[in-house]
C-alpha cells in the first residue's frame, strides 16, 4: 500500500513539475523545510540533497523519455524506492518516520488539490 501511495505521490508531484507548476526555487524551498522538519545534522545534509538531486534528475529524464505511461510510472516507483532505500541508510529511525509522516501529508494536499481541479472542471 505505501508503495501505491509513494507512487501516486510521485505521478502528482511530477505532473505538477513538468507543467510548470513548481519551479527549481520552490523545490529548494520545499527540501529546506523537509531538511528543517527532520533536523538534519550537518553531516547529513549533503547527503540528503545528493540523494534528493539523483533523484530529481531521474524524475526529469522519465518526464522527457519517450514511452509507455506505465513503464515511466513502473521507473518512477524504482526511482522512489532507491530514495527512500538510501534515506533509511541515511536518516535515524525517528528522521525517516518524520519523512514518512511529510511524504503522506503532502500526498494528501495534491490529491485534495487534484479533486479540487477536477469538481471546478
Amino acid at each position: 500500500m505505501k508503495k501505491v501511495i509513494l507512487g501516486l505521490l510521485l505521478l502528482v508531484g511530477t505532473q505538477m513539475f513538468a507543467q510548470g507548476r513548481m519551479s527549481e526555487a520552490s523545490l529548494k524551498k520545499m527540501q529546506d523545510k523537509e531538511m528543517a522538519a527532520l533536523s538534519l545534522t550537518e553531516q547529513q545534509m549533503p547527503q540528503y540533497k545528493v540523494i534528493n538531486a539523483t533523484f530529481m534528475e531521474g524524475l526529469k529524464e522519465l518526464r522527457e523519455a519517450d514511452g509507455d505511461r506505465s513503464e515511466k510510472f513502473a521507473e518512477m516507483r524504482k526511482l522512489s524506492e532507491k530514495r527512500n532505500e538510501d534515506l533509511r541508510e541515511l536518516l535515524s529511525e525517528e528522521q525517516f518516520a518524520k519523512f514518512e509522516k511529510l511524504q503522506e501529508e503532502r500526498r494528501k494536499k495534491m490529491i485534495g488539490r487534484a479533486r479540487e481541479r477536477r469538481k471546478n472542471n
